[in-house]
């Protein structure tokens, strides 16, 4: 039975609205990036009251901070934002985490953040404004999912625009897929002597209500936006995470256990957040992701390593400082352009214009800018990649960092053969050797 101040949170007209509509229309018709099976009982659970009611309001997101390290808590279903909660807490918002790491990006005191995730996922509403915030951002600070002990569809996005993924051993990742769900209550109406006659103009206006079954000009409109959503998902998580997307394909979104997921590609450590945190509290942390060997299978590799010490009090960062690589970079007592000025010249020659502004570059820094933005170029183009430039520029990537990671993307290139003609395998692996040349790896 629902407690007397549970059915008040639940059905008042207070700020908000009655809150059983507002789920019901978060969940309904609409595409989720979420574990089904999952997510029905937490929502069931979450309206018939079984947690106590308590003060309410979205829970802070910075559970805690342990010298240059972060920990943001990601529980529970995901919403797009923040709404009024029912039982003491309200669902963890895309919009709440935003707001968290733009705290997070301000203080230049925090070098890594860790967020612990426990969610089957949730709405497919601004999760990718989320993600590609958070993909943005770790080219500052060192972003680490720790997943226990689970990590399904939008909680699986969220992890795979970090850093880096740990997966505790019985922890589990995937389902990246779409699913909308519609709900036919015509047969319960029609028992309880209810009939529904809607009066309407345009053809698909009523479509997928409830009070009759799913037409098929409607089950067409919703496969063709839970495929487009499906595109955006997969594409997504293969550039986060450097992988083929028909790798993501392959899983059929299905869930991938500890190690399992490892080899799958879809993680990077076996571990738990106790570990995580005593390697980040040690002094220093050795990131590490998985990369394709030359022979067969994928092993750990040192991608680079963070100095966590009292020389970072100043607010070191996690990663070199981009402009660090620009031979004017030193001329510290050179005048700055004029703001105008550096964000024409910027936007003229592909760069970003808040790096430069931020940074204050002088005209000789600017020069070395533009040079750097066309070796990248160079180099994306001789690795057959040439749409990978723009990114990196606007990124501030260093040439270095771009250099090693094309290594890295090309590195797959003869294991590819095997999907293709015998003839054409010897071909293939010479023209991988030649790229591999070109750019210098």
């Amino acid at each position: 039975m629902l407690k007397p101040n549970l059915l008040s949170r639940l059905f008042s007209r207070g700020q908000g609205g009655p809150l059983v509509p507002q789920i019901y229309s978060r969940v309904v018709n609409r595409p989720l990036l979420v574990e089904p099976a999952m997510a029905d009982a937490l929502i069931d659970g979450w309206l018939r009251g079984g947690v106590e009611a308590g003060a309410g309001g979205e829970p802070r997101q910075i559970l805690e901070r342990v010298g240059h390290v972060a920990v943001l808590d990601v529980s529970g279903p995901l919403i797009a934002r923040a709404v009024e909660p029912v039982c003491g807490v309200a669902p963890t918002s895309y919009e709440g985490l935003m707001l968290a790491f733009d705290e997070i990006e301000a203080d230049a005191n925090i070098t890594h953040v860790v967020l612990r995730l426990e969610s089957p996922g949730g709405e497919a509403a601004q999760v990718f404004d989320l993600t590609d915030r958070m993909a943005e951002l770790r080219s500052r600070k060192t972003l680490i999912a720790m997943v226990d002990d689970y990590a399904y569809s939008g909680g699986y996005a969220i992890a795979a625009a970090c850093s880096e993924i740990w997966v505790t051993r019985t922890g589990g990742v995937g389902s990246v897929g779409v699913v909308i769900g519609h709900r036919d209550v015509s047969e319960a109406n029609a028992r309880a002597g209810i009939k529904w006659t809607y009066v309407h103009s345009g053809a698909m206006k009523v479509a997928g209500n409830p009070n009759e079954p799913l037409s098929e000009e409607a089950r067409g409109f919703m496969q063709g936006e839970s495929d487009r959503l499906y595109e955006l998902f997969t594409a997504s998580v293969a550039r986060y995470r450097d992988m083929p997307v028909e790798d993501l394909r392959a899983t059929e979104a299905g869930i991938l256990f500890g190690q399992g997921a490892i080899d799958a590609g879809l993680a990077d450590h076996l571990g738990t957040f106790r570990e995580l945190m005593a390697e980040l509290q040690g002094g220093s942390y050795t990131r590490k992701r998985l990369q394709q060997s030359a022979g067969s299978a994928q092993v750990e590799a040192e991608q680079a390593t963070v100095e966590l010490s009292a020389a970072a009090g100043g607010g070191g960062q996690v990663e070199s400082d981009p402009a660090s690589e620009l031979p004017g970079s030193a001329e510290a007592t050179a005048e700055p352009l004029d703001a105008a000025t550096l964000a024409e010249q910027c936007q003229q020659h592909g760069l970003s214009a808040a790096v430069g502004i931020k940074e204050r570059w002088s005209a000789s820094q600017l020069e070395a800018a533009v040079e750097r933005a066309q070796e990248i170029r160079n180099l994306c183009t001789a690795a057959g990649m040439p749409q990978l430039a723009a990114d990196y520029i606007t990124a501030s990537t260093g040439v270095e960092v771009v250099r090693s990671e094309l290594a890295s993307r090309l590195q797959r290139g003869p294991h590819l053969s095997n999907r293709q003609s015998a003839a054409g395998t010897h071909s293939t692996a010479d023209a991988w050797r030649r790229t591999m040349k070109k750019i210098g790896a």
